[in-house]
């Protein structure tokens, strides 16, 4: 790392990104209370979608990291993915019982 870096700069940064996940939140709690029906969930994932990238943006470093460094991070979001995926498509395909827990007591 021979790039000098001013403390001010480095202040300004985390302030801006402060701000930003500040407002986020302010979003996430305003999305949380509204009447919007099945977009609440959509809503709230974006919402965490767009600070998790800021977050790998900006604290990370990812736009200026190397090629591994990059292939991680999505290897990572693959694998994220994958686990989604699957427990999603677990719970979509269990049958529903109407004895609730007593189904394997016996």
């Amino acid at each position: 790392m021979t790039e000098k870096t001013h403390p001010g700069r480095l202040w300004r940064k985390a302030a801006l990104v402060w701000v930003a996940l500040s407002l986020a939140l302010a979003a996430t709690v305003v999305g949380a209370y509204l009447d919007i029906g099945a977009w609440k969930l959509p809503l709230a994932m974006a919402i965490a979608a767009f600070k998790a990238a800021l977050v790998a943006a900006i604290f990370m470093e990812l736009t200026g990291a190397g090629a591994g460094t990059r292939i991680a991070a999505l290897v990572g979001l693959l694998w994220l993915a994958l686990m989604l995926s699957l427990t999603f498509a677990d719970e979509t395909t269990r049958a529903q019982s109407s004895d609730g827990f007593t189904q394997g007591a016996e």
